[in-house]
């Protein structure tokens, strides 16, 4: 496990002034625990599975760490400036299906059922963008709708109506509610974006904001926790300026595995950004002891909480640098499917130590849920290595300044991307989330 000493885990924040204490202990969690997982005595393997996976070897402080190669002639990012970047594999569909093609067959895992997508965008009249739109599919003929939902960022639409029980349709009726009367249009599924104009140009703000952070906290994971600790509430008042009156909910689920102090421990949502700040300061990094946790259990407990409904932002981001363990990966994506179901979005997050396992699976709870895969990159030597994704293109910046992103877009129903001073260095051609090469 990697333990991190207190000047290290200074340098995963992006300054080491800690927020003050606002009064009173955090409130009082739930927590699950679990027996521990059967071990063979001779290797420490669960038993009948392959030998797990070791969590990485720490790596080097940030002033031995190589030189980084940047782009649009920007500076190299500052010593203990956590950087990241993302794709979204909601616009680059036929890349992400090549990708899981080769990851299905390296990992062994399971995969969601996404065959024949209904992939589209809602325009008005003008040609501009309409977010926020609520939206309804059905069987062609069919006399109830398989999904009720709204339409995202830009005005994207994107459904396996597979996982909503719908199988695997050549066409959907999709019926739009902007304007007076029901508007019903015949889309095909498949790899192609359909583009649906509607009767009037229309955007609509969501009424509030549901944050639910989903947060592996076994012993690699002490500078992620410290970077939490420190921004998050900062990264959503500075992200909530731009859809102002939005009322907003955070909820934290924390997680490591069986066996150890606890297996998932989660606590109810609150409206209150102080309170956000005592839950995750009361937390520490500890236990694990071989590569999976437990994600699967922590990712149905999330899925599980109150959500609102309605118009409003319903958006989960998931904090880790490993996958459950192999027997658990289908109630991975079955929670997954869950939270579409929900209308809630999942962001993982993969960090320092992340491999093919959990990227495969986080991308894939990304996808079902109209979600982002994020992962942190070596660009200024906080914490472990990090893998280098299997992604054609994506611009690296502050890790901060990517969520800021991300929640605006979502918040906005308008793409946000990063200024060129803000590119610390960018992979492939990339345009506005999608690439190109």
């Amino acid at each position: 496990m990697k333990r991190l000493f207190a000047p290290l885990a200074c340098l995963a924040l992006i300054s080491c002034e800690m927020p003050a204490p606002s009064g009173g202990p955090a409130p009082t969690p739930i927590d699950i625990v679990e027996p521990a997982k059967a071990r063979e005595s001779s290797g420490g393997e669960l038993a009948g599975l392959a030998p797990v996976l070791i969590e990485p070897a720490m790596a080097v402080d940030a002033a031995a760490s190589a030189d980084v190669s940047t782009g649009f002639g920007s500076a190299r990012p500052r010593a203990g400036i956590v950087t990241a970047a993302d794709i979204d594999d909601t616009l680059n569909y036929q890349d992400f299906i090549t990708y899981a093609a080769g990851a299905r067959s390296d990992t062994g895992l399971p995969y969601a059922n996404f065959g024949r997508p209904l992939l589209a965008q809602l325009l008005g009249p003008s040609g501009a963008p309409a977010p926020g739109q609520r939206v309804t599919l059905r069987r062609p003929g069919g006399a109830t709708p398989f999904y009720d939902g709204f339409s995202g960022v830009d005005g994207m639409i994107t459904v396996f109506p597979a996982a909503f029980g719908a199988g695997n349709l050549s066409a959907v009726e999709l019926r739009t509610f902007t304007g007076e009367t029901p508007t019903t249009t015949s889309l095909r599924t498949g790899g192609d974006r359909n583009i649906v104009t509607l009767a009037e140009d229309a955007t609509a703000a969501p009424q509030f904001l549901d944050l639910v952070f989903v947060v592996d906290t076994t012993g690699s994971m002490s500078d992620e926790l410290a970077f939490l600790t420190a921004e998050l509430t900062s990264i959503v008042s500075t992200a909530a300026r731009t859809t102002p009156g939005v009322d907003i909910r955070y909820g934290l689920v924390l997680y490591r595995d069986a066996g150890d102090q606890y297996t998932v421990r989660s606590y109810p949502f609150t409206n209150s950004a102080g309170t956000m700040r005592q839950m995750l300061r009361a937390q520490d990094a500890s236990g694990g002891g071989d590569y999976p946790e437990a994600a699967q259990k922590a990712l149905e407990v999330a899925t599980d909480l109150p959500w609102r409904r309605g118009q409003g932002e319903r958006l989960l981001f998931h904090v880790a640098d490993a996958p459950p363990h192999d027997e658990d990966a289908r109630a991975y994506l079955n929670a997954a499917q869950d939270a579409a179901h929900k209308g809630v979005q999942i962001f993982g997050l993969g960090a320092s130590g992340v491999a093919d396992e959990s990227e495969f699976l986080m991308r894939q709870a990304a996808l079902l849920t109209s979600g982002r895969y994020l992962f942190l990159t070596d660009d200024s030597g906080v914490g472990n290595r990090h893998a280098e994704p299997k992604i054609s293109c994506y611009h690296v910046t502050a890790l901060k300044s990517l969520l800021v992103r991300v929640l605006q877009s979502e918040l906005s129903g308008q793409r946000i991307e990063p200024s060129e001073r803000d590119i610390i260095r960018s992979v492939g051609t990339y345009q506005n989330g999608v690439c190109l090469n």
